[in-house]
């Protein structure tokens, strides 16, 4: 028997959710749900989804799910959350998971008091590149990491109309690029490197027409070993077919060796004292960023049907908020921040 799931949340991301329920296999994406009718019907019709509501609780009153996807801004996702809970039913949400850290807290033991599947939308560890260079990591290909630098660049923050084709409430985030972005890559450097012990950034804003941070270099220390970077400016681009697609490049070095990421997914690796070789692996160029969405999707159907724990639980999810939350703080204060 498929899995029931419905969606809340018409806009510009929602389309990669949509698609990627509809290819994985165990699940039957039965409503989609959104203030705007006329939007939630479009998404409905160019996705198949038979039943379309303006009201949240009379869609789940209705449709009594199994998952419930909550695909909306930061700002919703509290209230759509305390609805949500009144069913049974597991509830994934976008990330971010709520406008601060403590917020983010009291969604999870509303969840945690419900005995509640809650998990966090985080799709970028997912991604066929990291995916890759963690079984590279794993296998000891470059010996032990020294340092990890990321440069992102995805060059869509410039000017008076940066976002509003896609996500204009960016516009108006007063942290934006490390609360709606860099929370990536701390979920991802801890994916690939880690527990982080203490941060140390440099915020600042380039674009005069939003609201909140686009630029910074943050520096993260591992408790095991090594140094990481990110050096981030959403507004100068980088070398790519598609600059969304990996947003940037990295440079990853080690004791016996470097693994290097460019803009178009492709790997590079290089022993110590050789020249640098492609290194080839498959991954499909589908929905968004290498299928990252649907295999997020897929590995919570996953922790659903078989009460497995998830790497991007809510609760687990919280530690990236706390790293975040030092970030900023470091960045305030000008000192290095302990987390």
């Amino acid at each position: 028997m498929p899995l029931k799931v419905v969606g809340v949340g018409a806009g510009y991301f929602s389309h990669y959710h949509y698609d990627a329920w509809q290819r994985i296999g165990c699940v039957d994406l039965v409503a989609v749900c959104d203030r705007d009718l006329t939007r939630a019907d479009a998404v409905a019709k160019r996705y198949g989804v038979p039943l379309v509501f303006e009201q949240f609780s009379a869609m789940l009153n209705e449709t009594d799910p199994d998952i419930i996807d909550i695909i909306t801004p930061p700002e919703s996702h509290e209230a759509l959350l305390t609805i949500a809970l009144a069913t049974n039913a597991a509830v994934i949400c976008q990330k971010p998971l709520a406008p601060t850290l403590a917020d983010a807290r009291r969604m999870v033991a509303m969840a945690e008091a419900k005995d509640r599947h809650f998990f966090v939308h985080e799709n970028f560890r997912f991604q066929p590149w990291y995916v890759e260079i963690k079984a590279l990591l794993d296998r000891h290909v470059i010996g032990t990491p020294y340092s990890v630098s990321f440069r992102l660049r995805p060059g869509d923050g410039r000017g008076p109309n940066a976002y509003l084709s896609r996500q204009p409430y960016f516009q108006r985030m007063e942290r934006f690029l490390v609360h709606e972005t860099g929370v990536h890559f701390i979920d991802t450097y801890r994916y690939l490197f880690g527990e982080v012990k203490r941060v140390y950034a440099d915020l600042h804003r380039l674009n005069p027409h939003i609201c909140g941070e686009d630029a910074g270099i943050i520096l993260f220390e591992f408790e095991k070993a090594g140094r990481g970077v990110l050096d981030a400016n959403r507004l100068s681009d980088h070398e790519a077919v598609n600059t969304r697609l990996t947003m940037g490049d990295m440079l990853i070095e080690g004791a016996e060796g470097v693994l290097r990421l460019d803009g178009n997914g492709r790997l590079f690796s290089r022993a110590r004292g050789e020249v640098e070789r492609e290194h080839e692996y498959s991954w499909s160029d589908e929905g968004f960023a290498g299928d990252s969405v649907y295999a997020c999707q897929s590995h919570l159907v996953e922790c659903v049907e078989v009460g497995k724990a998830s790497p991007i639980s809510a609760r687990e999810y919280l530690r990236n908020l706390e790293i975040e939350e030092a970030i900023y703080e470091s960045s305030r204060t000008g000192i290095r921040i302990s987390v």
